[in-house]
């Protein structure tokens, strides 16, 4: 059966239930559960907010009560300014469809307790990469609905006086558009690509051939590999003669919401700088690892333009990216490079097995932390952590060590927020793209699951994906195409000019974000910073997508399929 016509049958019967239910049990956004299910093996959690409540219950799509219990007070969530019960039903495991019901008057968005729950979200978080390509059409064969043409060919992309070249043109195509624009951004190309080769790096047959339908299916190699390595190939083409990577390639201002292919101004080749080519370096040598038994001649290609990056950045290592005067997209600007330095030579090291890469991971030493700010940027350190820690077979013990109880510290730190908060989420502050910073704890501890074995922390990641599809305090899945409460209006700009009323699936939000940058733009409901969120085309601040964003998901998503399929 179509999968949409399934879920809206399945609507269909649990409203029915809940009118059948005397009536009184009316479908409300103040029970915030997973509104895509748990797995039998799961914790199984509900919130009620704002309304005094004692009992619930558990009801099946053919309106019996398979389960009872009882609500517990949680106090309020300052960030939210919400009085919090949660109820829980994690020792009901049976397959099927459900609601829950709150004291015979409240009823929740149906959901479903099922194995490979996982399966339908982790393929549309990854097919989403594939509605991002630049310079080639999306083919209905690939995209039904969604298709498009071909924009941005990028091949007489002009050098901004900022790159160092005063004249000529680059070919520069391919590759994922960034965001809900279409620029395309080394720093966060490198960052994204590199939590999805991480996933692949642990698990090379999660993702076959054939399973996400775009056009390299039936090659023989596994979908997700063909899809990461079109960005990667682009990402390839921005390294300059020299070794140093040029930073993005954008206009010099947004376009409107329109197609790629209404597209018409002119694309420049932006900027020069030192976080731009150690990402490239990190990602590119990692790339090279985990491509050498499916493409021996590309794996050995990107090796050499990492190790070329690598020196570039090393003799050039306090070049800073900042927009110039008269470009105004997204800048990706960053001051520091200890973390950037850390992450490719981590990456080099492990890739090359060269002690001199072992030693400049020494010298640019980072603390083992998680910092919640834009992950592109904080993150990069982590993201040596964890390639170190997947391949910590190859370190000295000691550092092997160092680092594992560094990360079990960090995750054990996550999982004590998580079971203080009334939400049982550890996410304490809402800056811009907070869902990647969620989702980010939740890879956190994926990785704490897999080098420990403790369910623990696989539970705590999916609590964490409880809040992503629905448990938090807007009540929205900030899953494109995905929920009950669906995003309808995300600011992206396929989504927002091809005519068709539902969104492009598969897109994770940014999420609430407390600055707000675009209030005078933009009506926020909500004062309180978990609520700062709104589902319009115009919120960028919030409602935006972006590959960063979306990568930890992937992650999550597939992990989390992975662990529980067991």
């Amino acid at each position: 059966m179509n999968k949409i016509l399934s879920l809206g049958l399945l609507c269909l019967v649990m409203v029915y239930a809940c009118e059948s239910e005397k009536n009184t049990a009316k479908i409300t956004d103040l029970i915030r559960i997973n509104q895509i299910g748990f797995s039998p093996a799961s914790v199984k959690e509900f919130v009620l907010v704002n309304t005094k409540g004692s009992n619930f219950k558990l009801i099946d799509a053919y309106n019996n009560k398979v389960f009872s219990g009882k609500l517990v007070d949680r106090g309020t969530w300052e960030a939210s300014g919400e009085r919090v019960m949660i109820g829980d039903f994690s020792s009901f495991s049976a397959p099927g469809a459900y609601y829950v019901v709150v004291d015979d008057t409240l009823a929740s968005f149906p959901f479903k307790i099922q194995n490979d729950l996982y399966k339908p979200v982790l393929r549309a978080a990854m097919k989403s990469y594939y509605y991002q390509r630049a310079s080639m059409a999306i083919d209905e064969d690939h995209s039904g609905t969604y298709k498009r043409a071909a924009g941005h060919p990028d091949d007489q992309c002009i050098y901004h006086p900022s790159s160092g070249r005063s004249s000529g043109t680059r070919n520069s195509p391919g590759g994922w558009y960034d965001a809900g624009d279409y620029g395309k951004y080394v720093v966060n190309a490198a960052f994204a690509t590199s939590q999805l080769l991480l996933f692949l790096e642990q698990y090379p047959e999660a993702v076959g051939d054939r399973s996400m339908n775009i056009p390299e299916s039936g090659n023989d190699i596994g979908d997700l590999h063909d899809e990461v390595k079109y960005e990667l190939n682009w990402i390839l083409t921005m390294q300059d003669d020299d070794g140093g990577v040029f930073h993005k390639l954008t206009a010099k201002t947004f376009s409107d919401f329109v197609m790629p292919d209404a597209y018409d101004l002119d694309r420049y080749i932006i900027g020069k700088g030192t976080a731009a080519s150690l990402d490239f370096a990190a990602v590119t040598a990692q790339a090279s690892r985990i491509y050498k038994s499916i493409d021996p001649k590309w794996s050995e290609k990107a090796l050499i333009a990492s190790k070329k990056a690598f020196e570039w950045a090393l003799n050039n290592d306090t070049i800073a990216f900042s927009n110039p005067d008269d470009v105004h997209t997204g800048e990706y600007g960053d001051q520091r490079f200890d973390d950037d330095f850390y992450w490719a030579a981590a990456e080099l090291y492990i890739t090359t097995k060269d002690p001199v890469y072992r030693d400049h991971m020494a010298t640019y030493q980072q603390d083992y932390r998680h910092e919640l700010t834009n992950n592109w940027n904080a993150f990069v350190r982590n993201a040596g952590f964890h390639s170190l820690l997947e391949n910590r077979d190859q370190l000295d013990k000691s550092l092997a060590d160092e680092l594992t109880q560094g990360h079990i510290a960090l995750a054990d730190e996550i999982l004590r927020k998580i079971s203080n908060h009334p939400y049982h989420i550890a996410l304490d502050r809402f800056e811009w793209g907070s869902n990647s910073d969620i989702l980010d704890q939740a890879l956190i501890l994926c990785v704490a699951h897999r080098i420990s074995g403790e369910e623990k922390y696989l539970i705590g990641a999916e609590q964490i994906s409880d809040y992503i599809f629905g448990k938090n305090a807007t009540g929205y899945c900030f899953l494109t195409g995905f929920g009950s409460k669906k995003v309808m209006f995300p600011h992206h700009r396929p989504s927002g000019a091809d005519s068709i009323p539902d969104p492009i699936p598969g897109f994770i939000l940014g999420g609430p974000n407390a600055d707000r940058q675009d209030a005078s733009e933009v009506h926020y409901e909500s004062d309180y910073p978990a609520k700062a969120y709104v589902d319009t085309q115009a919120s960028y601040a919030s409602n935006e997508v972006a590959l960063n964003w979306n990568s930890p998901a992937v992650y999550v998503f597939g992990y989390l399929r992975e662990a529980r399929s067991k």
